[in-house]
């Protein structure tokens, strides 16, 4: 029997569904009729996804044969999966690229000519741009970190060739809300009173509540026109630091005052530490220190509501007071 809706019982591959945004957009395609088919590793914790229709896989993305097996049979690949934080730009680039070379090439051996592999890429790939003059898909592209260029040397096997099926790469910001830790420091300074800002020179940043990130990709997924780069925001076109204060405010529901922390003063604190590793305070490793001493992240994702039609429900406030109560709930603040 086929499920009414959007993916009409068809199967989608979704890798790092495990993950914060993974599982929002396992939620997201099963909403829109989809059969997920999903990979974790063995020690992956499903816990967000315990209770839900979804066929998991311990698949190898490093291993073409694991990748083949993976996507027989599927009409869409989505792969979300990805490294964000390691110590040498190889890490990245095996974690990142190499993946994405296995699976799509081993999807054009199986995903049907009205298929789609969509790749979950970041703001990153593209580089910082500021509040004056947010980025748009016909900018260059000058990634600063390894990540970044990783991200973009991904988008490139997927956007930039001739494959037998439709293609798209997601550039989401920031992204915060239920289920996610990275936010989680934060709010928790935010609840006492108090929040940093790092340096001076970043003017603002865009964010992405992750269900609105997960509603962009599904209507990505289900929009057989969409196809290349797009970016994913919530509509404001970026935050001042005012801006977040405000917002943070609103979801602690108490005045948040702002102390600047200098650059110098991290990468000092780096040195003492004994150097950075995964896993430690991400603020201090070298490609968060380069994020920070830039303009700023901002982005434009007009184009993609134009191609689909996807427009936020949530803007930073709501999706920091929507954190907070499930910090709450969680045990986590």
């Amino acid at each position: 029997m086929t499920t009414a809706g959007p993916g009409a019982d068809r199967l989608v591959v979704l890798t790092g569904a495990s993950g914060f945004l993974g599982s929002h957009l396992a939620e997201a395609l099963l909403g829109d009729g989809w059969r997920v088919r999903a990979t974790c590793r063995a020690d992956s914790d499903r816990r967000w996804l315990a209770d839900r229709p979804v066929e998991w896989r311990v698949s190898d993305l490093h291993s073409a044969e694991d990748c083949r097996a993976l996507v027989h049979g599927a009409h869409t690949v989505i792969h979300c999966a990805g490294v964000v934080s390691a110590l040498r730009e190889s890490d990245y680039q095996r974690g990142n690229v190499e993946t994405t070379a296995n699976l799509i090439r081993s999807a054009s051996f199986s995903l049907p000519g009205d298929g789609a592999f969509i790749l979950v890429s970041s703001l990153a790939a593209h580089g910082p741009a500021g509040l004056d003059r947010p980025a748009v898909e016909s900018d260059p592209c000058r990634p600063i970190t390894a990540y970044g260029r990783s991200k973009l040397a991904a988008e490139e096997l997927v956007v930039g060739q001739a494959w037998p099926f439709r293609t798209a790469a997601i550039r989401p910001p920031a992204l915060c809300g239920p289920r996610d830790r990275a936010f989680l420091p934060l709010l928790h300074y935010a609840y006492q009173g108090w929040t940093a800002r790092f340096g001076r020179r970043m003017t603002g940043l865009s964010l992405l509540d992750g269900r609105d990130a997960a509603a962009a990709v599904a209507a990505v997924a289900r929009t057989p026109a969409a196809r290349g780069v797009y970016f994913a925001e919530d509509g404001r076109k970026g935050y001042s630091w005012d801006d977040l204060n405000a917002a943070l405010a609103r979801a602690v529901e108490r005045p948040v005052r702002s102390v600047t922390v200098p650059l110098r003063a991290l990468r000092l604190a780096g040195r003492l530490s004994g150097g950075w590793r995964p896993g430690r305070l991400s603020v201090l490793g070298p490609d968060r220190l380069r994020d920070l001493d830039t303009d700023g992240w901002v982005c434009d994702g007009s184009l993609l509501t134009a191609a689909t039609g996807f427009v936020a429900a949530r803007d930073a406030a709501a999706s920091f007071t929507d954190a907070v109560l499930f910090y709450r709930k969680a045990g986590w603040l």
